[in-house]
Protein backbone atom coordinates (compact mmCIF):
# COMPACT_ATOMS: atom_id res chain seq x y z
CA UNK A 1 0.00 0.00 0.00
CA UNK A 2 1.72 3.19 -1.15
CA UNK A 3 -0.49 5.91 0.20
CA UNK A 4 0.35 9.56 0.61
CA UNK A 5 0.45 10.13 4.35
CA UNK A 6 -0.15 13.52 5.91
CA UNK A 7 1.95 13.01 9.02
CA UNK A 8 1.62 16.58 10.24
CA UNK A 9 -2.18 16.59 9.94
CA UNK A 10 -3.20 13.05 10.92
CA UNK A 11 -2.24 10.25 13.28
CA UNK A 12 -1.76 6.82 11.71
CA UNK A 13 -1.62 3.36 13.21
CA UNK A 14 1.62 1.40 13.16
CA UNK A 15 0.36 -0.96 10.43
CA UNK A 16 -0.25 1.98 8.08
CA UNK A 17 3.11 3.55 8.89
CA UNK A 18 4.88 0.23 8.36
CA UNK A 19 3.14 -0.38 5.03
CA UNK A 20 4.35 3.04 3.83
CA UNK A 21 7.73 3.11 5.54
CA UNK A 22 9.65 3.61 2.28
CA UNK A 23 7.76 6.85 1.66
CA UNK A 24 7.93 8.39 5.14
CA UNK A 25 10.28 11.08 6.39
CA UNK A 26 11.39 9.51 9.68
CA UNK A 27 12.18 12.82 11.35
CA UNK A 28 8.64 14.05 10.68
CA UNK A 29 7.25 10.68 11.71
CA UNK A 30 8.98 10.63 15.11
CA UNK A 31 7.90 14.23 15.73
CA UNK A 32 4.23 13.79 14.82
CA UNK A 33 3.16 10.18 15.38
CA UNK A 34 2.86 7.95 18.44
CA UNK A 35 5.29 5.12 17.78
CA UNK A 36 6.20 1.79 19.34
CA UNK A 37 9.68 0.84 20.47
CA UNK A 38 9.74 -1.82 17.75
CA UNK A 39 8.93 0.70 15.00
CA UNK A 40 11.57 3.09 16.33
CA UNK A 41 14.28 0.42 16.31
CA UNK A 42 13.33 -1.09 12.94
CA UNK A 43 12.83 2.17 11.07
CA UNK A 44 13.43 5.46 12.89
CA UNK A 45 16.88 4.50 14.21
CA UNK A 46 17.82 2.61 11.06
CA UNK A 47 20.01 4.62 8.66
CA UNK A 48 18.45 2.83 5.68
CA UNK A 49 15.20 4.72 6.31
CA UNK A 50 16.67 8.15 7.06
CA UNK A 51 15.96 10.84 4.49
CA UNK A 52 19.32 12.60 4.48
CA UNK A 53 22.80 12.60 6.00
CA UNK A 54 21.70 15.18 8.59
CA UNK A 55 19.25 12.66 10.02
CA UNK A 56 22.09 10.25 10.77
CA UNK A 57 23.56 12.88 13.10
CA UNK A 58 20.42 14.08 14.86
CA UNK A 59 18.16 11.01 15.10
CA UNK A 60 19.44 8.88 17.95
CA UNK A 61 17.91 7.24 21.01
CA UNK A 62 17.90 10.53 22.93
CA UNK A 63 16.06 12.28 20.10
CA UNK A 64 13.49 9.48 19.94
CA UNK A 65 12.95 9.48 23.72
CA UNK A 66 12.41 13.26 23.77
CA UNK A 67 9.80 13.01 20.98
CA UNK A 68 8.22 9.76 22.21
CA UNK A 69 7.97 10.32 25.99
CA UNK A 70 5.83 7.20 26.47
CA UNK A 71 8.86 5.06 25.55
CA UNK A 72 11.80 4.23 27.81
CA UNK A 73 15.44 3.57 27.06
CA UNK A 74 14.92 0.04 28.39
CA UNK A 75 12.07 -0.63 25.92
CA UNK A 76 14.24 0.57 23.02
CA UNK A 77 17.12 -1.67 24.12
CA UNK A 78 14.81 -4.63 24.63
CA UNK A 79 13.44 -4.28 21.08
CA UNK A 80 16.94 -3.84 19.69
CA UNK A 81 18.05 -7.07 21.36
CA UNK A 82 14.98 -8.99 20.11
CA UNK A 83 15.31 -7.73 16.55
CA UNK A 84 19.07 -7.97 16.22
CA UNK A 85 19.98 -10.67 18.75
CA UNK A 86 22.21 -8.00 20.21
CA UNK A 87 24.22 -7.74 17.00
CA UNK A 88 24.13 -5.78 13.80
CA UNK A 89 22.52 -2.40 13.36
CA UNK A 90 23.02 -0.05 16.29
CA UNK A 91 22.91 3.52 14.97
CA UNK A 92 21.76 5.95 17.57
CA UNK A 93 21.43 3.42 20.36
Amino acid sequence: MNTILYLREQKYDIATLTANVDHIDMKTCVNTQILTAEFCVKYVLNEEYMSCIEDTYCIDIGYVLRRQPHLTREEIWSEYEKINDGEGYAHGI
